[in-house]
């Protein structure tokens, strides 16, 4: 999905985030998944401001680093585009048209919803099958970003001595990974998955199987860090290290890291609202939060007890094996991190 390169076969999923880089090697036997290596390496100040790539050059010497920590002999890998850059949207289509004709008729309807000179786009589209409202009809997935976005992101990419098989966006990414290891994805009539990150949150919406509603704003783990820092008089590293590790005031969770998680809530809630507006739901059948904060202990109880809606972390891994690069106590700190990544990788084991 998305593929402005595309050829199948193993590849480096490399996640650039606003606040570091995520590399995974993934392989398959048969229908056994296994995370053969993985790394993370942080980004510098300032070479991402919220995923917007300023300083392609630093990006490009975390993502040779990160292959380097990994021990991955790998060379080809997959990209993400942010949600937030990317635009998404399902338009319909007679099912009776030529599969000769379809792309052309799918670039006149891409010139419709990109808000941008087709020149100055790359997009692509997948064909999801029939029109659940009418079956004479076809849903096709469009998905569009600036060429900018891409073009930086391989460039950095190329710096490291990789090339880019794959350019595919975090939404789908992250529905692969979901869609691979986690089936139960398909037994509720609604799923919104929320993943908090460094900087931005986003939340995906599945209906019955199929994705329907993406979105991303800024809100993040830095602003925790950076709550820490100025409360307690810390520099950056060592807020984020005093965060990691615990060793904190006993007045922070009070002053803190409550109202921190209450700011969370607020956030999810704000986005399930975008979400009712934009569809005919008042409410989904289960929420599913990933990313760094979602390791922050009771947040999936408080948001269920606020918002009244069946919440868990979630955690694709469970059946995943490890290789023998990769820590397993390393790994379980981390994974809740690396789930786009994971699911850029899997793309090359379609």
């Amino acid at each position: 999905m998305f593929s402005f390169l595309e050829r199948k076969q193993n590849l480096l999923g490399i996640d650039i985030s606003s606040s570091a880089v995520k590399l995974v090697e993934m392989s398959r036997k048969g229908k056994e998944y296994r995370i053969e290596s993985y790394a993370v390496a942080p980004l510098p100040e300032g070479v991402s401001n919220e995923k917007d790539i300023i300083e392609p050059e630093p990006v490009g010497e975390a993502i040779r680093k990160a292959q380097r920590d990994s021990r991955s002999r790998l060379k080809r890998c997959a990209l993400a585009i942010p949600t937030s850059m990317a635009i998404n949207k399902i338009i319909n289509m007679p099912a009776s048209i030529p599969t000769a004709e379809l792309e052309a008729q799918i670039a006149i309807e891409a010139d419709q919803h990109i808000p941008y000179s087709m020149d100055e786009v790359s997009y692509d589209f997948e064909v999801l099958g029939p029109s659940r409202n009418n079956p004479e009809m076809l849903d096709i997935l469009l998905a569009g970003t600036r060429s900018e976005n891409v073009e930086v992101r391989l460039a950095a990419a190329e710096m490291a001595g990789l090339t880019v098989e794959i350019v595919d966006t975090e939404t789908h990414a992250l529905e692969k990974v979901l869609r691979c290891l986690t089936p139960e994805l398909d037994q509720y009539d609604s799923v919104a998955v929320v993943d908090f990150g460094a900087s931005m949150t986003s939340i995906t919406v599945f209906e019955q199987g199929r994705l329907t509603f993406s979105r991303e704003q800024s809100f993040g783990g830095r602003q925790l860090t950076e709550q820490i820092m100025h409360r307690y008089g810390l520099t950056w590293q060592e807020a984020g290290l005093a965060k990691k590790e615990g060793n904190l005031p006993e007045n922070y969770i009070a002053e803190v890291l409550d109202p921190f998680k209450d700011n969370m809530v607020r956030q999810l809630h704000r986005f399930l609202q975008f979400y009712f507006a934009s569809s005919q739901h008042d409410s989904v059948s289960q929420i599913l939060i990933s990313g760094g904060c979602a390791r922050i202990p009771g947040i999936d109880e408080q948001i269920q007890s606020v918002i009244g809606t069946p919440v868990k972390v979630v955690n694709p891994f469970t059946q995943v094996a490890l290789g023998s690069r990769v820590s397993p106590v390393r790994f379980t700190n981390d994974m809740q991190a690396l789930l786009i990544a994971a699911g850029l990788s899997l793309r090359g084991l379609d």
